[in-house]
């Protein structure tokens, strides 16, 4: 690295680092929501859209700089400068990731554990990253001393950790726990409902409802994300509502939020589940209505409410599919 840009690339490295640290006491959660949010509030909501923009760069950068770190094991006429410059890129967006995804966090529209899980590891991953560059250029402005080097691959090793940690985290925000997707535990999860003996007279909410709200929606609104305040993974959270929203009127479908979302246009913002995620198929749906008009009971078995002969024949399609 060219001398001159030493001790500013030093200057503007432990800046960043302050900025990351600082964050989690920067502002109060629902000051960026944009229904409620002052200018300040309102910009820090649209500059949070840019999160998604940045948190692979940083990923993808420090992937190359582990790869030219390797491939220099072996070419000793790599050069320095590259793998630097690499880091540079990786620590810069690994900041503004940290930062936009931050004001994201301030809407208040993302909560739970996996939040929480995500956010703090976001942190640690991009001070990590700081702290890497900064032993890099250190290390290369002293002549590579083998403390510093030791301690360069410490900081390398941890970056490498807590980026696939938060990335881990990331991935089950947006699309899900991947591990469930093992086909041991498919297969599993087969098995089991294969060997279970089908309900004479099942309760409603449990064999119907309960596993139609766990396939599509939980994901997004349950014990480890609530996405605007709303869980759906228990009826007690399901009576409770969102933020500004009454999911569940017992016997009257247009005004549960659980049902009269589900009809609104795809590029609609309240759409749920949203355009990019698996939607109910019509079966799902005619079964979430007709549970609401019975008055959405918790307990009531099948017996107990009333069935017409199309609504008997969905339920019927319903438990043959999730049988199969």
């Amino acid at each position: 690295m060219l001398e001159i840009f030493y001790k500013p690339a030093l200057v503007f490295s432990w800046l960043c680092f302050g900025l990351v640290a600082a964050l989690p006491w920067l502002g109060e959660i629902g000051m960026a929501d944009p229904k409620h949010a002052e200018e300040l509030g309102l910009w820090l909501n649209f500059l949070g859209k840019f999160h998604l923009l940045f948190l692979h760069l940083p990923i993808g950068a420090l992937a190359v700089v582990i790869c030219l770190e390797c491939v220099g094991i072996f070419q000793r006429r790599m050069q320095s400068t590259q793998i630097t410059l690499a880091l540079f890129l990786a620590m810069v967006t690994g900041v503004f990731a940290a930062v936009f995804g931050y004001f994201l966090y301030l809407t208040g529209a993302y909560a739970g554990e996996l939040i929480e899980a995500h956010k703090r590891a976001g942190i640690v991953f991009t001070l990590a990253l700081i702290v890497t560059f900064v032993v890099k250029i250190v290390n290369e402005h002293k002549g590579r001393t083998r403390a510093l080097t030791a301690i360069y691959v410490a900081c390398m090793v941890v970056s490498g950790v807590t980026v696939l940690y938060t990335g881990h985290h990331g991935g089950e925000i947006s699309h899900g726990d991947l591990l469930e997707a093992l086909p041991s535990r498919i297969k599993s999860k087969r098995q089991q409902a294969t060997d279970a003996k089908p309900a004479v007279d099942p309760i409603v909410y449990t064999h119907y409802i309960h596993p139609i709200l766990e396939d599509k929606c939980v994901s997004c609104h349950g014990e480890k994300k609530q996405q605007g305040a709303l869980r759906l993974d228990t009826y007690a959270f399901i009576l409770e509502g969102g933020e500004e929203t009454m999911c569940l009127v017992p016997g009257n479908v247009q005004e549960s939020a659980l049902i009269s979302y589900l009809h609104l246009p795809l590029d609609d913002d309240l759409r749920m589940p949203p355009e990019n995620k698996p939607q109910l198929t019509q079966a799902e749906i005619q079964i979430l209505e007709w549970w609401v008009k019975e008055g959405a009971p918790e307990h009531a078995r099948l017996s107990e409410l009333t069935t017409s002969p199309e609504i008997r024949l969905v339920l019927e399609g319903f438990a043959v599919e999730s049988f199969e």
